[in-house]
């Protein structure tokens, strides 16, 4: 017997995150990341090698290649800018930041599912990533 595990970047978590941008009037012309977590939006900015210059409880503001940039918790998501620089700047840093974050955060739930497999006997007798999806095959042991 085995048992198959597709895991897939967090893309369902990206569709709520984006309804709560609409609630971005308290970082103004800020746009909605994935990230919902500060400990991950630090650990993306490191992992992209972006220098985090200040952070409090909800937020991490960063130097990144397109300039100084805003990361603010606004309800459960963060919302990010590039401070002085038009919307389409934004949206391309966030677009490299939301990668980041959704591969750490795959490689977390593989970690996990990894982890929760052990426990129940299994065996990983097969692990693939495949465009983005890591694909697991456990059998028992």
């Amino acid at each position: 017997m085995s048992v198959e595990l597709v895991l897939i970047p967090i893309g369902i978590a990206a569709v709520a995150a984006r309804r709560m941008a609409r609630a971005s009037s308290l970082c103004e012309r800020c746009r909605a990341t994935i990230v919902a977590d500060r400990t991950l939006v630090v650990e993306a900015l490191t992992v992209l090698d972006w220098q985090i210059l200040d952070q409090g409880n909800e937020f991490v503001c960063a130097r990144t290649p397109w300039g100084p940039s805003l990361f603010r918790q606004i309800g459960e998501v963060y919302l990010a800018r590039v401070d002085g620089a038009s919307d389409e700047v934004t949206l391309e840093m966030i677009k490299v930041f939301d990668a980041a974050a959704g591969r750490i955060a795959q490689m977390r739930g593989v970690q996990r599912a990894m982890q929760q497999a052990t426990e129940m006997g299994l065996r990983l007798i097969e692990q693939r990533d495949e465009g983005g999806q890591v694909r697991l095959v456990f059998e028992e042991a």
